[in-house]
């Protein structure tokens, strides 16, 4: 399924290359499949090192950053997300 969802957001974004990273980067079954895909799209996957798929600290950075610019509240309760990105409605085409 994470497969096809990167497809359909490739689409959407016109993009043809994946990274892939972090937990799941190590997966090399998904790396398989993303390969597949890619070519399929005359696009290339960029898959990094194991050592490097564990630490998650810049992408959660990355999405704390995210977040500010899409104007994400934090409150006592939890974290309010104005929910803008999603690929029906247009937004979250970043690069």
């Amino acid at each position: 399924m994470l497969v096809e969802i990167t497809e359909r957001a490739m689409a959407h974004c016109d993009k043809k290359d994946v990274l892939i990273v972090g937990g799941v980067g190590c997966n090399e079954r998904l790396q398989e499949m993303m390969r597949t895909m890619c070519s399929e799209r005359d696009g290339k996957l960029f898959a990094t090192d194991d050592r490097y798929c564990i630490d998650n600290g810049a992408m959660i950075a990355y999405a704390g950053l995210l977040g500010f610019v899409n104007a994400v509240v934090a409150t006592d309760s939890g974290v309010v997300a104005a929910i803008t990105m999603s690929v029906d409605s247009g937004g979250g085409c970043f690069a």
